[in-house]
C-alpha cells in the first residue's frame, strides 16, 4: 500500500460519473486507472465525501460502496483541522449555496497527509463566500483540477 497522493473531492466523483460514465467503452481504462490507484491506497477522501455521494441515487453508489475503505474517517486530527478552516472561514458551509459540508473534511485530510487535494471547484470572488480554491491557499494545500489529475497520473 502507497502513501497517499491525492485526496478527491465530492465533484471529482460525480463528474466523472456525469461526462465519462463508466459504461461507455473509451472511460472505462480511466475508471480501471482510479479504482487501481485506490487499491494502492494512492488516492482517498474523506468518509464525508462518501456520505455526501450516498445522497445521490444512480450507479456510482453501488461503485463507491464497494471502495468504501478509501473513504477514510475524519480522526481527532482531522476535526481540530477541520474547526480550524471553518473558524476562519465560517462561510464555507454556512454561508454557501450549496448543501456541501464536506468541503472542510476534504480541506483538513489533504493538509494532514501532505496531499493533493482534486476539485473542479473555482475560487469566489472577494465579496462571495470562500470556496475550497480559495482556502487551500492559506492553508497551503496545493490543489490541482480533475484533468490536472489525468495528466498527473
Amino acid at each position: 500500500m502507497s502513501k497517499p497522493l491525492y485526496v478527491l473531492d465530492t465533484n471529482v466523483f460525480i463528474n466523472m460519473q456525469r461526462r465519462t460514465p463508466r459504461d461507455i467503452p473509451v472511460f472505462k481504462q480511466l475508471w480501471d486507472k482510479l479504482e487501481t490507484m485506490i487499491e494502492d491506497g494512492v488516492v482517498v477522501s474523506s468518509v464525508e465525501v462518501f456520505d455526501e455521494l450516498c445522497r445521490g441515487d444512480d450507479t456510482l453508489i453501488e461503485w463507491i460502496k464497494k471502495r468504501k475503505l478509501a473513504f477514510l474517517p475524519s480522526d481527532e486530527q482531522v476535526q481540530l483541522k477541520v474547526r480550524e478552516i471553518l473558524k476562519r472561514f465560517p462561510d464555507l458551509i454556512t454561508g454557501s449555496k450549496k448543501a456541501n459540508t464536506a468541503d472542510p473534511f476534504v480541506i483538513a485530510l489533504a493538509s494532514i497527509l501532505g496531499c493533493i487535494l482534486v476539485s473542479d471547484e473555482t475560487r469566489a470572488g472577494d465579496r462571495n463566500p470562500a470556496r475550497i480554491p480559495n482556502v487551500c491557499d492559506v492553508f497551503d494545500v496545493p490543489i490541482i483540477k480533475y484533468v490536472d489529475f489525468l495528466r498527473n497520473t
